[in-house]
């Protein structure tokens, strides 16, 4: 899944689509197709083994005594949990908890850094248009080949609210141009992986803002998707992002070959912690035992590190709906590093990618974790947003809105 690690889910999804759809659908301020999300049978204890219990009823089971495997867990607002719950597992607090972007950004939105009149573009999979964390501000959406028959995917709306959801995400005033659309083509076994839909992709949207007034210009593309050189399509959509960026757009995914996005990592943070709190980061869930076992190519402290892991973001569950990612992925990351460098162009609209991401190196702070009271383990420098735009801000004295 996009160069993402999360659990597959054994909650299947039956997402019916009640409205009509051509192969290209492309509108402007859209309204989302009304859906309903479908349970596949399965019971709750295959639930609880696989680690994802959105949408559950456990209501009647005993989970007192499976700590952790809740706190590993995924789950969203429409979880039914028993009374016989753990004393510590408090899903409630972690999704209220998991819905704060880190690293003292709301400290910056309440100082009017909001990435308002930045434009920030999605490739990835089908969008609920109406959610409430963005469907505000979604300008356009397009979807097409089988993206253009899904009414939703558990990818899109998370993507979209880490970047500029108006509740959980980086730049909660940006303005969202999204393309839904498929790596590749065919079904099941008979599928083939493609690059070549989103290098066309790239270029709709290189196209469409030219068209754009000044104050809803696309500044960033994200895309959560990685790929090898040898891969059908990859030499069509490095070429893409290479026009894409001759025209002014940086384009964020994960390519760990490109000096431009080598150095972005994700992390974690204690269980009840905040991403707020030096104290409470701790290295990403995915990658933490190569720390340990010097398999971790940060070792270093090179990389640049943003929130990752144990996250509430957007669901596809409803408009009011949300789901909480107990681990994340590079597919996290994308929309994030988007969303901080939509608060840059605000600060300083004629910013490019390469001064924001210097202005990150410089600024970032170094942080290591402890095991068994002996050995220090650095692994990156969490990004300092405030610094880094303070950095970039024309005055110097701390960023503002432009």
């Amino acid at each position: 899944m996009r160069a993402h690690n999360l659990k597959r889910s054994a909650l299947c999804l039956l997402l019916a689509l009640l409205t009509g759809c051509s192969s290209a659908v492309s509108q402007e301020r859209p309204r989302s197709p009304e859906s309903q999300i479908l349970l596949c049978e399965s019971t709750p204890e295959a639930l609880l083994a696989s680690g994802d219990l959105r949408g559950a009823d456990l209501r009647d089971l005993d989970l007192s005594g499976l700590e952790d495997t809740l706190f590993a867990s995924d789950f969203d607002t429409n979880t039914q949990w028993p009374e016989a719950l753990p004393r510590d597992f408090d899903p409630a607090r972690l999704l209220e908890l998991g819905r704060d972007p880190g690293l003292g950004l709301r400290a910056l939105h309440e100082q009017g850094i909001t990435g308002r009149g930045v434009g920030v573009a999605i490739i990835d999979q089908a969008l609920p248009t109406g959610h409430r964390e963005y469907g505000d501000r979604l300008r356009l959406y397009q979807a097409y080949h089988n993206a253009a028959g899904e009414a939703a995917s558990m990818h899109g709306p998370a993507v979209a609210s880490i970047a500029l959801g108006s509740g959980v995400g980086v730049a909660p005033e940006a303005l969202l141009y999204f393309i839904a659309d498929d790596l590749g083509a065919g079904e099941g076994e008979d599928f083939a992986r493609d690059l070549t839909y989103y290098a066309q992709d790239v270029d709709r949207l290189v196209a469409l803002n030219e068209t754009l007034p000044e104050g809803e210009k696309i500044r960033v593309i994200s895309m959560s998707v990685g790929w090898m050189p040898e891969d059908r399509g990859a030499e069509e959509l490095e070429a893409a992002i290479a026009r894409a960026r001759e025209a002014g757009i940086a384009v964020v995914c994960v390519n760990s070959r490109d000096p431009l996005l080598e150095l972005w990592m994700g992390m974690g943070r204690r269980c009840y912690g905040s991403y707020n709190n030096r104290a409470d980061l701790r290295p990403g869930a995915f990658w933490e035992e190569n720390l340990y076992a010097g398999d971790y190519r940060g070792g270093d402290g090179s990389l640049l590190l943003v929130p990752m892991d144990r996250r509430t973001l957007a669901s596809p569950a409803g408009e009011d709906a949300y789901a909480y990612f107990a681990e994340g992925g590079m597919s996290w990351v994308c929309p994030y590093v988007a969303g901080l460098y939509a608060l840059a162009c605000q600060v300083k609209p004629e910013v490019t990618y390469e001064e924001f991401l210097a202005a990150a190196q410089a600024t970032a702070r170094p942080v290591s974790v402890w095991r068994g009271g002996e050995t220090e383990y650095p692994y990156g420098r969490a990004v300092d947003p405030a610094a880094l735009l303070e950095a970039l801000s024309p005055s110097g004295g701390g960023g503002g809105p432009a």
